[in-house]
């Protein structure tokens, strides 16, 4: 069985975004974002009646990036990391030789921390992402010249 893209539509509608909004107020979670190829809607559950603190902006790309110009991808929404909290000593930096498959920073979502893994052996050209920003799945972290 083909497997059907789902559509924006399908989470658009007020009753639906209603039942998502009350079940993040019930489990205490304070927003979600939903994305699919054609749109996507984020769900802000409202602290007391009041409009939460603004979030960060997810990073957008600076300028397009090249594939083979990637080292590193977010593998989760979340905050960027440089380094582990007990290690911010080992942070990447620029002009730093990685190889496929190192850790090469981490990306929080809460106290959960995944790590960041370079998809190839290459020199670090560029941090592209600013160290506390909130990050989209797939978002370029980290360039190499090619």
């Amino acid at each position: 069985m083909k497997r059907q893209p789902v559509s924006i539509s399908r989470y658009s509608e007020p009753g639906t975004i209603a039942d998502l909004a009350a079940h993040l107020e019930r489990n205490n979670v304070s927003a979600i974002e939903i994305e699919t190829p054609d749109g996507s809607l984020k769900i802000v559950a409202m602290a007391g009646g009041q409009a939460p603190a603004a979030p960060r902006p997810i990073e957008a790309a600076k300028a397009p990036v090249k594939a083979g110009d990637i080292l590193a991808r977010a593998p989760m929404a979340g905050i960027f990391t440089p380094a582990h909290p007990q290690r911010p000593d080992r942070a990447v930096q620029t002009g730093q030789s990685v190889a496929k498959g190192e850790i090469v920073a981490f990306v929080a979502a809460g106290p959960v921390l995944v790590p960041v893994i370079a998809e190839k052996a290459g020199t670090v050209s560029e941090i592209v992402t600013e160290t506390g920003v909130l990050v989209g799945y797939g978002s370029t972290l980290l360039k190499t010249e090619t």
